[in-house]
């Protein structure tokens, strides 16, 4: 077979070539430190290489975000651990405050003190993060939550949107409480019921307590009114009842009925396995009210702000010789009573499920630490190049171009003329 003089040219450039080229991605190779240079080397691995990859950027993000969820919840236990001896204080102020031998001057440097937790106590729930975000206004950061009004009262102008941080791929979790988890309602589960005076009562009536004798009645009540017939030759001795409940069907029902009333009695039959503490001279028209801490979420009648508010204006009757105010203010120490107790163990709940995402974010992130472990063990095992066959082949490859060009070389000195002369 002849083979032309170009062929032989040709054949030995592209041996050259190929060789080269060879030897130049094994040099790219150990260079880099990878063993694909391009998806073309091993397609199936890089389609895996990229899959993991972007599981691994994933799971760093969620990291991120946990670290995120962590800061938040920190920030919100510390403010919560400032706010509970507040509160504690608070419930410790009241039972001083229902001492009846305090002169008015008492009662005044009292309400003084309440003022100054009322305050203390709203400028923790306006508490900021470290970024100027409002912790407790739901998802408007920007918005102060509590606003103060002229009467000293405050009213909650956040939502109650939370703050939900993806923590895991299916897992979202509330990186802060708002403020009506936290001041605007009662411990989800608790049956307690709230009492309060009309504070234009005239009579000496004073509510205190309620008792649960059947909690499966009790818990469909929702509100009860109790009256004094108004005119001027009422019969005190029988009191107007009515109550807003659901029937065993759900469906919300009002009953009116007469209850008698006797003044020194110890307890008041309401009826729905409830009994309330009543006594005093009643006056027609008088009126006094239970709410079902359950029915009042979100609304003014569980703000504790507002609650102390009531106790420092309730502080500041003048009670003595004046026996229907100190009745009004007896009524609103009562009340204040019930409700920090109730917000105590609110808060309390609050902090512990603050604890328990805290401790779940750390589960969380330990088993990112081993997933993100994991994902770049599987990347270094597919991309990585193994140097010790890598510097085989460069050896391997070195000489296979050596022998390449010595041969090309040998092939480029041969011609017709030299070839008849050898024959």
């Amino acid at each position: 077979m002849r083979i032309s003089t170009a062929a032989y040219f040709q054949t030995g450039l592209n041996s050259l070539n190929r060789q080269q080229s060879e030897l130049m991605h094994v040099f790219q190779q150990v260079s880099s430190g990878k063993r694909m240079i391009t998806p073309a080397d091993d397609p199936l691995a890089a389609a895996q290489s990229l899959t993991l990859a972007q599981a691994k950027s994933m799971n760093s993000r969620f990291a991120e975000n946990r670290q995120v969820a962590l800061r938040n919840l920190g920030e919100e236990e510390n403010v919560l651990m400032s706010l509970i001896p507040q509160v504690n204080g608070a419930k410790t102020r009241l039972l001083e405050a229902a001492n009846g031998t305090l002169s008015n001057a008492d009662r005044e440097a009292l309400a003084t003190v309440f003022e100054e937790m009322r305050d203390s106590i709203a400028n923790l729930s306006n508490a900021q993060d470290a970024s100027g975000q409002y912790l407790f206004s739901g998802s408007k950061g920007t918005v102060q939550p509590f606003s103060k009004n002229a009467d000293g009262s405050y009213t909650y102008v956040g939502d109650r949107s939370d703050r939900n941080v993806q923590v895991d791929q299916t897992r979202q979790l509330s990186g802060s409480d708002h403020g009506v988890d936290l001041f605007l309602r009662a411990t989800p589960g608790s049956l307690v019921f709230l009492t309060s005076g009309n504070s234009t009562n005239k009579g000496t009536g004073e509510i205190g307590g309620v008792s649960i004798v059947d909690a499966n009645l009790a818990t469909r009540v929702q509100n009860i009114d109790i009256r004094v017939n108004a005119g001027a030759t009422a019969d005190r001795s029988t009191l107007t009842v009515t109550t807003k409940a659901l029937n065993a069907a759900g469906v919300e029902q009002t009953v009116t009925r007469q209850v008698p009333y006797e003044a020194g009695a110890t307890a008041l039959d309401l009826g729905n396995g409830l009994t309330v503490a009543l006594n005093g001279d009643l006056k027609a028209g008088d009126s006094f009210a239970l709410t079902n801490s359950q029915d009042q979420y979100g609304e003014d009648g569980l703000n504790l702000l507002n609650t102390l508010n009531d106790v420092v204006n309730a502080l500041r009757l003048d009670v003595d010789g004046n026996p229907a105010n100190k009745a009004t203010m007896q009524n609103v120490l009562n009340r204040a009573m019930q409700h920090t107790d109730l917000a105590y163990d609110n808060i309390l709940t609050i902090r512990a499920s603050v604890g328990a995402r805290m401790n779940e974010v750390d589960a969380l992130s330990h088993v990112g630490s081993m997933q993100a472990l994991h994902l770049s063990s599987e990347i270094s095992r597919i991309e990585d190049l193994d140097y010790y066959s890598a510097s085989t082949q460069l050896e391997m490859r070195t000489s296979a171009l050596e022998a390449a060009a010595i041969a090309f070389k040998k092939i480029q000195s041969t011609n017709l003329f030299a070839l008849n002369a050898r024959g």
